[in-house]
C-alpha cells in the first residue's frame, strides 16, 4: 500500500506509491534551531533520448538533496526574491550534470519555529491546505499547465530540461507564499489527479482535528488502492 515513514519530532507522515518509472523523491531535512525543508519532488526522462528512468530519478534527488542548503544560503528582499534566488541556483547546478532531457517539478516547505512557514513551488505538485473544515488549493500555487498539443511539455515551470528553455512560456520560476507554522499541509505529486480530485479527498474522512497524520495518509492510499486508476508514481507528504 505504499511506502510509509514518519518524522515523529514534527508529526510530518510521508508515502511514496511507484507506478512504472518511480521517480519521486521525498526528504525532510532537519535543520538547526528547529527548523526543517519538506521536499516533494518529481522527476521525468525522455524515455527515448536518456535511456531507463534513473536520469529523472537523480534530477529529483539533486533538487531534495540540494533546496535546503542553497535556500538558507540564499539572501533576498523578501521571501520571493529569496526563493528566486535559490531556485535559480539550483538549477544552474542541475544544468552541470543534465543538460538536456531531463528534469523535475518540487514543492518545499520551510519550516521556521520564530516566523511563518514559506511554500515554494515549481511546476505541478499539488500542494493543499486545511482551511479548518476542508482542504483547499491555494490560489498562490499554480500548476502552470500549459497545451502539450502546441509545446513539447504540459507544465512550463521546472528544473532542467534546458533545450525547452528556446520557448519564452517556460522557467523555473517559483511561486512563493507564506502560511502559519501550524496551518495542516497536504503535498502529493501530480499523479494523485489520475485518481482524486480535490473533492474526491475531501470526501474522505481526513479531518487533520481529528486524524492523525498516520490515519489521513493511509485512508488516501487506501482509496487509490481502491479506485485501481493508478497511471503514475503517486506521493504524498501531510504535514499536522
Amino acid at each position: 500500500m505504499g511506502d510509509i515513514r514518519t518524522v515523529d519530532q514534527y508529526g510530518i507522515v510521508y508515502a511514496l506509491l511507484p507506478y512504472k518509472r518511480n521517480q519521486d523523491i521525498i526528504q525532510v531535512q532537519l535543520l538547526d534551531g528547529g527548523h526543517y525543508v519538506a521536499c516533494v519532488v518529481d522527476g521525468w526522462n525522455h524515455p527515448k533520448e536518456l535511456l531507463g528512468d534513473d536520469p529523472g530519478r537523480q534530477v529529483a534527488t539533486i533538487v531534495a538533496q540540494e533546496f535546503p542548503d542553497t535556500y538558507v544560503a540564499a539572501t533576498g528582499r523578501d521571501e520571493k526574491e529569496r526563493a528566486d534566488k535559490a531556485v535559480s541556483s539550483l538549477n544552474a547546478s542541475v544544468e552541470k550534470r543534465y543538460p538536456r532531457y531531463a528534469s523535475c517539478v518540487a514543492s518545499f516547505l520551510i519550516h521556521d519555529s520564530k516566523k511563518d512557514d514559506v511554500i515554494v513551488s515549481v511546476g505541478d505538485v499539488e500542494t493543499y491546505l486545511w482551511n479548518g473544515s476542508k482542504w483547499y488549493k491555494p490560489k498562490e500555487i499554480s500548476s502552470h499547465w500549459i497545451d502539450p498539443t502546441k509545446y513539447p511539455s504540459n507544465v512550463s515551470r521546472f528544473f532542467g530540461c534546458f533545450e525547452r528553455y528556446i520557448y519564452p512560456e517556460f522557467s523555473c520560476e517559483p511561486d512563493v507564499m507564506t502560511i502559519p507554522s501550524d496551518q495542516p499541509v497536504l503535498i502529493a505529486t501530480d499523479g494523485i489527479k489520475d485518481v482524486l480530485t480535490i473533492r474526491d479527498i475531501n470526501a474522505l474522512p481526513i479531518n487533520p482535528m481529528k486524524q492523525s497524520t498516520e490515519a489521513i495518509i493511509g485512508t488516501i492510499l487506501q482509496e487509490v488502492s481502491r479506485r485501481g486508476t493508478q497511471r503514475d508514481d503517486i506521493s504524498l507528504l501531510v504535514r499536522p
